[in-house]
C-alpha cells in the first residue's frame, strides 16, 4: 500500500472553499463573497465560531455535539474549534462524522494500528477509507456499509472519480437522501415515521441517523422496529448496568458490539437465532450479501433471503409478479367491460395475439384509459385457445380478424393494416400495459409535427429498469436499445430525438406512408427485424422515426415468444436487414461504446452544444433566464441543433413532469452539478462542437475544469454570453445608493472578465455593452439581445386595470428590490392624489426564499401575486405595465416581453436608453432620480386614452422590426460559426 501523491487525493484536514461557497451560499451570498480567498477568510475569521464545517468530510456540529468535551474548550479558548481539535490529534480516536467510525474501521476494515497506518503515510484510518477503502466496497462504521446502501438504492448518482461515499457526503441532506438505507443496522425510514419530532425538525437534524448518533438522549429512541432499548435493557441485566456506567452508549451499541452475535432477542417478537439458523439466512451471511443474521433480518424485514422461492433473477419474480397482476386486472376488466365503438376514428390500433388472454385484456384497458379519443381496435387473432377466441363478449366495439394459424407478428400486422381507416396507426403489443397520456402525447406529436412519421415510446421492463429510450442501427446491421438496463428516470432517457428507430411494442405511424410502403416487409417473416426496416424505409421516405420519453409503457417483453426461437429469427434477419439497406446501415457508426452518444442520433451530423447555466433556464424566474430559455429554444428548434443544458447549481431530483416552457428536444442534465462536470465531460470526450457559458461570473468557475478536460474538449470552441455586465449594475448600483468615490468602469470591467483568456468568442445582449467589452478583451464580441414575436391581446382599454409589474428578486441586491422600494416610498404616495384608491400595483415573479417583501411594500395598493407561470392573461387584464428600475445592465427582457403582449409601458430613462426607443412615442418615462416624474407618467398612460393606444401601436411595431425570430437565429448561426 502506498499513498504516493496523497495531496492530490481526498484530505479531511484541508479547507475545501468550493465546497464551503455551496454549502454555505445563503450567507456567503449575503456578504458577497465568491472567490476562494475571501471565502477562506471568512470561515477563519466568522466561519469557525459559527460552528462551520470546513469541508464535506468533517461535520463540525455533530463533533461538538457528539464529544462533550470540546464545546468547553472552544469556550475556554484553548483550541478554535472541533475541527481544529481534530486536526491536532482528536483524528486518532474520534469520529469526523456520523457514518464514518475510526475505532470500527481500524478493527474490522482493515485491522491496523496506528503505528501501521503512519508506516504508510496514513494519519489514520479516515485517512485509508477516503483514499482506498471506499473505493474498494469496505464499510465505513456499523451505519454506512458501501455495498448494502448501493444495493439498496441502484438508483443514487454519484461522480465514480470521487466515489459513492464522498458523493453520499455532499448530498445526505437531500429529502431523496434522507431515508435511503447506508446500512443494516438503522432504519432512517422507519426511524422518522416513529419519532415525528425527528421529521418535523430534520431541517435542523439533517439526517435521521445524525440525530439518532448525536442526541442527548440515546437510550430514548430505537434504531429500526427490531430492536426495543427498553426491552433490551430490561431482560438483559447486564447490559443494563453497563450501559448506566457509561460503557456504552446506549443498549443498541452493545449488541451491535456482543448481543448479536451471542443471539440474544432484541425484541420481545425476533427469536435471532432460530432466524440464524435458517440455511438461506447463514448462506446469504457468509457470501457477504448480509452483515449478520440481525442484518439480514432488519433488511429484509423478517423474511428469508429466499423466501419468494428461491434465489431467482429480479426480473423473472417481477415477470411473475406481472402476470399476476394481469390475471387479476382482466378479472376486474370482465366486470366492467370495456367499449370501443365509434363511428369515425382518430386512431386505429392493431393487436396481434395467440392466447394471452389476460395479458390482452390488460392492454386494452389500459389503452381505453389512456387515450381521450375515438379508436379503431383491430385484433389479429392467432388460432387462439383460450378466451381470446370469445374475446367480443367482453369488449364493444372491436374489430377481430380470426385466423387458422399463429401467423406472428408481421403478417398479423399487415392484415390488421389493410382494414385500418384512421390517419395514424398504432402497431401495439399485447404484453404492455400504457402508462398515462401515452397514446395522446404520440397523437399530438404526430398533429403537430408534419416532418415526424413515425413516434416510439420509452419502454419499460416489469423490474422498472428500461429496454430502450429509442434504439440505434450500428454500421454491420446490428441494433441496440439506447439505454438498456438503465433508470427510466435518467436525464439522458428524457429528452425527444430523432432515432433509428423504435420498437414496434409501441409504434405510432402516419397511416398513408405505412400503406404506401405496404406495411412490414414480409422478408422478415415471421417476426424481428421487421418495425426496423419499417422505420428505415420511413426515414428514407424524408420522414423523422422520434423517440419521445412522455409516451411511457410498461413491457413484459419476449411475453409471447419462446427464447430459442426468439434467438434464431433474430440472426436470421441481421443479414437480411443489412442487404436491403446497405447504404442506409454503412453509413452508421461502428459498433462501439464510444459511439453511443452520437449513434443515439439518427441525424447524428448535426453539431452539439454544451449550454451552461447557473440554474436551468427556465422564463418563471426571471433574472436573464427568460433570454437564455430564448437562445436554448432557437438552437434546438430553429438551427436544430443537438443541446445539452448543463446547470451549476442543478435540481438534483427527478422531474415529476418536463420542464415546462423548455424545448422537449434539449437534454436536460438535472442530476449534475459543477462538481461533476469534468467527470462528465471526460466521460462525453469528443462530443460536443461548443460549449455556450452563460454569464461572466461562471467563466471563474469553468476555467480550471475545462483546462482539467483540454484533451477530451480537442477541437470544441468556447463561447461565453455575457447576459448583462455585472460592472454597470454594480456601479449603478454604487451610484444610485450615493456613493461618491465610485471606482473606475473600465478597472471594474477588467476585474469582471479576468478569467476569459480562454474563451473563443464574446456575446453580449447590446451593441454598447459589445463596446464596453471589446475595449478589454481581444476576442470577438457579438451582439445577441432579444427575440419577441408580437402576441397583442385583443381586451381594449375601458376592460382592463390596474398596473402590472414583473421581475425575479433573488437577493437584497436585486434591481428589482430596489425598485419596489424606491416605488413604495417615494413613486405610490404621490399617486394617492393622481388615481382613484382601488387602482392596484400587482407585481408578479419569483421571490427568493429569505426573501420577505412586506418589509419594504408597505402601501395597500401593492398586491403581491408571486411566481405566476403564464403571465399571457396577466398581460391581458392588466392596463400599463411599470419598470421604475434605478440601475441594471443588459436590456430589459421584461420591457421587450409585455411591449410584444401589447402592453403601455412606463419606465425609467435608464431602461429607455437601454431598449433604444423614443421616450414619449414607443414608451413612457421619468427620470430614475423624479419620483413625482415618475407617477405623473403612471397617471397618464393610465388614464388617457388617446396616448396608451399610440405608445402600445409603436412598441408593437417596435418589436416587429427590431426581435424577428429569423433575425435572431441568423445573428446566433454567426455566433457559432466559427468559420466566420
Amino acid at each position: 500500500m502506498s499513498a504516493e501523491g496523497l495531496g492530490t487525493k481526498p484530505d479531511w484536514a484541508c479547507f475545501d472553499a468550493s465546497w464551503y461557497k455551496r454549502h454555505y451560499h445563503v450567507i456567503l451570498d449575503t456578504f458577497g463573497l465568491h472567490d476562494d480567498e475571501s471565502i477562506t477568510q471568512f470561515y477563519e475569521e466568522f466561519g469557525v465560531n459559527l460552528a462551520h464545517s470546513p469541508n464535506v468530510f468533517f461535520d463540525e456540529e455533530w463533533y461538538r455535539t457528539s464529544y462533550p468535551d470540546i464545546l468547553p474548550l472552544i469556550e475556554a479558548g484553548e483550541i478554535a474549534s472541533g475541527f481544529a481539535h481534530y486536526c491536532a490529534g482528536g483524528f486518532a480516536q474520534r469520529n469526523p462524522n456520523c457514518f464514518f467510525d475510526e475505532e470500527f474501521y481500524c478493527r474490522t476494515q482493515v485491522c491496523m494500528s496506528t503505528q501501521q497506518l503512519e508506516a504508510h503515510g496514513l494519519r489514520n484510518g479516515y485517512d485509508h477509507y477516503l483514499i482506498y477503502g471506499a473505493r474498494e466496497g469496505r464499510d465505513a462504521s456499523l451505519f454506512f456499509s458501501m455495498k448494502l446502501f448501493l444495493r439498496e438504492n441502484p438508483d443514487f448518482l454519484y461522480d465514480r472519480r470521487k466515489g459513492a461515499f464522498v458523493s453520499f457526503l455532499e448530498n445526505f441532506m437531500d429529502p431523496a437522501i434522507v431515508t435511503c438505507r447506508t446500512s443494516a443496522c438503522f432504519d432512517p425510514e422507519w426511524y422518522m415515521r416513529a419519532y415525528p419530532d425527528v421529521a418535523e425538525h430534520i431541517s435542523e437534524w439533517q439526517h435521521p441517523l445524525r440525530h439518532y448518533l448525536g442526541n442527548p438522549a440515546p437510550s430514548a429512541f430505537d434504531p429500526n422496529p427490531f430492536f426495543s432499548e427498553r426491552f433490551y435493557a430490561q431482560t438483559n441485566p447486564d447490559v443494563a448496568t453497563v450501559v448506566a456506567g457509561g460503557a456504552f452508549r446506549n443498549a443498541y451499541e452493545h449488541f451491535l458490539r456482543y448481543g448479536q452475535y451471542e443471539y440474544r432477542r432484541p425484541c420481545a417478537n425476533v427469536n435471532l437465532a432460530e432466524y440464524a439458523r435458517d440455511p438461506s439466512v447463514s448462506d446469504a451471511v457468509e457470501k457477504g450479501e448480509y452483515p449478520t443474521p440481525f442484518g439480514a433480518y432488519a433488511v429484509l424485514y423478517g423474511k428469508t433471503p429466499d423466501a419468494d422461492g428461491g434465489r431467482q433473477e429480479p426480473e423473472i419474480l417481477c415477470k411473475r409478479a406481472y402476470r399476476r397482476m394481469a390475471e387479476v386486472r382482466a378479472a376486474t376488466v370482465l366486470q366492467q367491460g370495456l367499449d370501443f365503438s365509434c363511428d369515425l376514428p382518430e386512431l386505429s390500433v392493431v393487436m396481434v395475439v395467440h392466447d394471452q388472454f389476460a395479458f390482452t385484456m390488460t392492454a386494452l384497458s389500459s389503452l381505453r384509459a389512456t387515450c381521450r379519443g375515438t379508436i379503431q381496435v383491430i385484433l389479429v387473432d392467432g388460432a387462439s385457445t383460450d378466451a381470446t377466441s370469445v374475446i367480443e363478449r367482453h369488449v364493444a366495439g372491436i374489430e377481430v380478424i380470426r385466423l387458422s394459424e399463429n401467423v406472428g407478428f408481421l403478417a398479423g400486422s399487415n392484415l390488421g393494416l389493410a382494414r385500418a381507416v384512421a390517419p395514424y396507426v398504432l402497431f401495439l403489443n399485447n404484453d404492455v400495459e400504457l402508462m398515462a397520456g401515452a397514446v395522446d402525447t404520440a397523437l399530438d406529436r404526430l398533429r403537430r409535427e408534419e416532418g415526424t412519421g413515425a413516434v416510439g415510446a420509452k419502454l419499460v421492463r416489469t423490474n422498472g429498469e428500461l429496454q430502450e429510450a429509442g434504439s440505434i442501427v450500428w454500421n454491420d446491421g446490428t441494433t441496440s436499445g439506447y439505454l438498456r438496463d438503465a433508470s427510466p428516470l435518467l436525464p439522458e432517457a428524457n429528452f425527444v430525438r430523432s432515432v433509428d428507430f423504435c420498437s414496434g411494442a409501441f409504434l405510432m405511424a402516419r397511416t398513408d406512408i405505412v400503406k404506401a410502403l405496404d406495411g412490414f416487409d414480409p422478408l422478415f417473416a415471421p417476426a424481428y427485424y421487421e418495425e426496423t426496416d419499417l422505420c428505415v424505409q420511413i426515414r428514407q421516405r424524408g420522414f423523422d422515426i422520434v423517440y419521445d420519453p412522455d409516451v411511457v409503457v410498461l413491457h413484459y417483453e419476449f411475453g409471447s415468444g419462446k427464447s430459442g426461437e426468439i434467438a434464431s429469427y433474430l440472426g436470421r434477419n441481421i443479414g437480411k436487414f443489412f442487404h436491403k439497406n446497405r447504404e442506409y446501415v454503412e453509413g452508421k457508426y461502428s459498433r462501439d461504446e464510444a459511439n453511443v452518444l452520437k449513434a443515439r442520433f439518427a441525424d447524428a451530423g448535426s453539431r452539439r452544444v454544451l449550454f451552461i447555466e447557473d440554474y436551468l433556464p427556465q422564463p418563471e424566474i426571471g433574472a436573464g433566464f427568460p433570454r437564455s430559455n430564448d437562445i436554448v429554444r432557437t438552437m434546438v428548434e430553429a438551427l436544430g441543433l443537438h443541446v445539452t443544458v448543463y446547470p451549476i447549481f442543478p435540481p438534483r431530483r427527478a422531474p415529476v413532469t418536463r420542464y415546462r416552457n423548455f424545448p422537449d428536444r434539449a437534454e436536460v442534465m438535472w442530476d449534475r452539478g459543477i462538481g461533476d462536470l469534468e467527470t462528465f465531460l471526460h466521460g462525453r470526450a469528443g462530443y460536443y462542437d461548443v460549449i455556450w457559458i452563460g454569464r461572466t461570473h461562471n467563466a471563474d468557475r469553468l476555467k480550471p475544469v475545462l483546462a482539467a478536460c483540454g484533451e477530451a474538449l480537442a477541437g470544441c470552441r468556447v463561447v461565453l454570453d455575457t447576459e448583462a455586465i455585472a460592472t454597470l449594475r454594480q456601479h449603478g448600483r454604487m451610484r444610485i445608493m450615493g456613493q461618491t468615490d465610485l471606482p473606475d468602469l473600465n478597472g471594474m470591467l477588467c476585474y469582471e472578465l479576468r478569467n476569459t483568456d480562454f474563451i473563443d468568442r464574446f456575446v453580449t445582449v447590446s451593441s454598447e455593452e459589445a463596446t464596453l467589452v471589446s475595449g478589454v478583451v481581444k476576442q470577438d464580441v457579438h451582439v445577441l439581445g432579444h427575440v419577441k414575436t408580437p402576441t397583442p391581446q385583443g381586451r381594449p382599454f375601458g376592460e382592463r386595470r390596474h398596473f402590472l409589474f414583473v421581475g425575479a428578486i433573488q437577493n437584497l441586491e436585486s434591481p428589482n428590490w430596489d425598485a419596489l422600494s424606491w416605488l413604495n416610498d417615494h413613486v405610490v404616495p404621490y399617486l394617492d392624489s393622481l388615481l382613484p384608491d382601488d387602482v392596484r400595483i400587482r407585481m408578479a415573479g419569483y421571490v427568493g426564499g429569505d426573501i420577505d417583501l412586506s418589509t419594504i411594500l408597505t402601501h395597500p395598493r401593492f398586491e403581491l401575486l408571486g411566481a405566476v407561470e403564464d403571465l399571457a392573461p396577466l398581460y391581458e387584464a392588466h392596463r400599463v405595465f411599470i419598470a421604475p428600475t434605478r440601475f441594471a445592465a443588459g436590456i430589459p427582457y421584461k420591457v421587450h416581453e409585455a411591449a410584444a403582449h401589447g402592453l403601455p409601458i412606463v419606465a425609467t430613462d435608464l431602461l429607455v436608453r437601454q431598449v433604444g426607443w423614443e421616450a414619449g412615442a414607443d414608451i413612457a418615462s421619468a427620470p430614475e432620480t423624479q419620483p413625482l416624474a415618475f407617477a405623473g407618467a403612471m397617471q397618464q398612460v393610465y388614464t388617457d386614452e388617446n396616448l396608451w393606444t399610440r405608445i402600445r401601436r409603436n412598441a408593437l411595431h417596435r418589436i416587429f422590426l427590431e426581435n424577428r425570430p429569423d433575425d435572431y437565429s441568423r445573428r446566433l448561426q454567426d455566433i457559432l460559426n466559427f468559420n466566420n
